[in-house]
């Protein structure tokens, strides 16, 4: 790029933590700022948070004259020469890329030229997309007809019409929205002055006027209902050449679907990683949000006994920080002796991009962040080009998204401890918590996540099981330590411990609470070929001792 030789495309750069993306940056800036032969070649640095923008620049030891800071943070803005126009390094946000630059080519936008012209150097740190998923449920809908209705009561009307509508069509349809901002004459500031300060609203109205106009495909988000989904493009293409350094682009399918779908993406020779030093463990149950809501004092005994097992080393817990219906840390250091062990918490949201923990060999997710099933399908067909106008979005890819968002969350979680170090090809000894529901899929993606880590089984806290409940568990489970590659029949289960009536033994043993939870504790998940399960089988057999 310095040499002005660099083809148009975004080259992906997939190490993995800890490698040394974020140092070689470092390195060929001072190199760049160096060279009396590229006095006139700038440099662009977006990073996703401002407050790594701090970090770098402290790691780099940049003179002051020779960086300028561009945010929404004054403060922030200080640092530096004071000056983006004249600073041969610029460092910048992406929200402020995709502000700056929408509906305009990236050449023009004169806020990030170096001498009057676009610079040469462009560097997007962390996770990159062409541009952000929408999704609006019809809940999100409902709130919007009070606010509304004061001051554009047909507009609020033809909203609510919208709303009832919505709850008929059929799921993953595809629906052309009308353009009710045009027709009753309120763009998207107005509508914005009309909710004041409520961010939930007010990314409703965005995201609404947005897709105002356009093909909208709507899908049934479970117990959440019908929602709205598309996408709008961010990133403009003629910001190439680009360098993206995403840690996550080796496991992330998104990045898979933009190659097929648009194209323009040349992925770097990359270097493998191994984690043969980490012990993963994993309790197989659900860790979302509801899980927290439904068994949140179990989840945190069992999070502070396992602590417990190592009270003189320290340990970093990845937590849910709303919707849960308790304190999260608060809950766990009320039960904690009053001077070990050392405990740090990140919530999920600020587990990635930050080192700040990566001395600490043990970490536990408390739980995983699960995003609506419409999201999954807005970025897939986002990374893919693929808008609500060319019809049905294949439901596999969708699948394949998920898990690769799934895989995304994972690495960076557990790379904010010890295990983003590099020891060699490989991390130092660390120990890894995960709380996952086996219907997550997550358990069997770890091999990939991380090639070489030992998984085993975590349970900290056994349910007692009696009766036929309890003879029903044993004999799975003999059967399937014997044959770890077998199914049990739902037949065999119920000969074997004497019980006649089908949807009895649906009622009072395979949705018995203590023997849905000791079932996927052991791994033991209900499987089948077609529609429904027909018997019981390991989630990973490849983990049967």
């Amino acid at each position: 790029m310095a040499e002005g030789s660099c083809p148009p495309a975004i080259y992906l750069s997939s190490l993995d933590p800890g490698v040394g993306k974020t140092t070689t940056v470092i390195c060929f800036l001072r190199t760049l700022l160096a060279s009396t032969l590229h006095a006139d070649v700038g440099a662009l640095v977006c990073v996703r948070r401002k407050d790594q923008i701090e970090a770098i620049v402290k790691e780099a030891h940049l003179n002051a004259a020779d960086y300028a800071v561009l945010t929404a943070d004054d403060q922030l803005n200080a640092l530096g020469c004071g000056s983006p126009h004249a600073a041969r390094v610029l460092f910048t946000t992406h929200a402020m890329i995709e502000k700056r630059c929408e509906g305009r080519s990236f050449p023009k936008v004169a806020a990030f030229h170096f001498r009057g012209q676009p610079r040469a150097v462009r560097i997007w740190d962390e996770a990159i997309l062409p541009g952000q998923a929408l999704t609006i449920s019809r809940d999100a809908l409902g709130f919007l007809f009070a606010p509304l209705r004061g001051r554009h009561p047909a507009l609020a009307e033809d909203i609510e019409k919208l709303f009832t509508r919505l709850k008929d069509v059929a799921d993953g349809s595809s629906i052309c929205l009308p353009d009710l901002a045009e027709v009753h004459e309120v763009d998207l500031n107005q509508a914005l002055a009309l909710v004041g300060e409520r961010p939930e609203q007010e990314l409703a109205i965005e995201v609404l006027w947005f897709l105002f106009g356009k093909h909208v495909t709507v899908r049934r988000d479970g117990a959440f209902g019908e929602t709205m989904l598309d996408y709008k493009d961010t990133l403009p293409d003629d910001i190439k050449p680009l360098l993206a350094l995403d840690a996550s682009a080796r496991v992330r399918t998104a990045y898979d679907c933009w190659e097929r779908g648009r194209g323009g993406i040349e992925r770097l020779p990359s270097a493998k990683k191994r984690y043969d030093a980490l012990d993963i463990h994993v309790w197989n149950r659900g860790g979302g949000k509801s899980a927290f809501r439904r068994d949140g004092k179990l989840l945190v005994e069992a999070i502070v006994s396992t602590v417990m097992t190592r009270p003189d080393e320290e340990w970093l817990i990845v937590h849910h920080k709303t919707g849960i219906n308790m304190d999260f840390e608060e809950e766990v250091r009320s039960r904690l002796p009053p001077f070990n062990p050392t405990v740090h918490f990140i919530h999920w949201g600020a587990h990635d991009a930050t080192n700040e923990f990566a001395h600490v060999p043990n970490i536990i997710l408390a739980g995983t962040l699960f995003m609506r099933q419409s999201h999954y399908e807005a970025l897939g067909r986002l990374a893919s080009g693929h808008p609500s106008s060319r019809g049905r979005y294949d439901d596999r890819q969708t699948r394949q998204v998920t898990l690769g968002e799934h895989r995304h969350m994972v690495l960076q979680a557990l790379c904010r401890g010890a295990v983003r170090k590099s020891d060699g090809d490989g991390c130092p000894p660390a120990r890894a918590y995960i709380i996952a529901s086996p219907r997550s899929g997550i358990s069997l993606e770890l091999r990939e996540i991380f090639p070489g880590a030992s998984i085993r089984a975590w349970t900290p806290i056994k349910k007692t099981l009696s009766g036929r409940v309890a003879d029903a568990f044993n004999f799975i489970s003999r059967r399937l330590r014997l044959e770890p590659w077998s199914t049990v029949t739902f037949r065999e289960v119920m000969e074997q411990i004497n019980w006649k009536d089908v949807k009895d033994f649906k009622r009072s043993i395979r949705r018995h609470p203590d023997f849905v939870e000791t079932l996927a504790a052991e791994g033991i998940q209900e499987w089948g070929r077609g529609k429904y399960p027909r018997g019981f089988r390991l989630t990973d057999p490849a983990t049967c001792d």
